[in-house]
């Protein structure tokens, strides 16, 4: 009497370990490198904006500064030769009527 070989029921098949195939296991670790390497790249790019808003605060600061600066020296200057229009390639001065 020959033996016959039971086909595994879908029930059974969920409890046995499979064996996933070369070409899946490949996919897989491709996907998985994929998304390694997009998690990389958005690191990085935070880094990048961290950066660029420290450089923007920095720079936002010396403007800052600057225009100070510009409206010191403005006053000092209205001070001594009064209201007028200057020509900063000739240096010359043309007071205001």
């Amino acid at each position: 009497m020959a033996t016959e070989e039971k086909i595994p029921s879908p029930s059974d098949l969920k409890k046995s370990p499979v064996q996933f195939t070369n070409d899946e296991i490949t996919k897989l670790r491709t996907l998985q490198s994929k998304f390694n390497n997009a998690t990389i790249q958005f690191g990085q790019l935070k880094i990048s904006q961290l950066k660029l808003e420290e450089s923007e605060t920095i720079l936002k600061k010396a403007l800052a500064e600057l225009e100070k600066e510009e409206t010191t020296l403005a006053k000092s200057l209205t001070e001594k030769y009064g209201k007028g229009s200057l020509d900063i390639e000739t240096g010359t001065f043309t007071p205001a009527e």
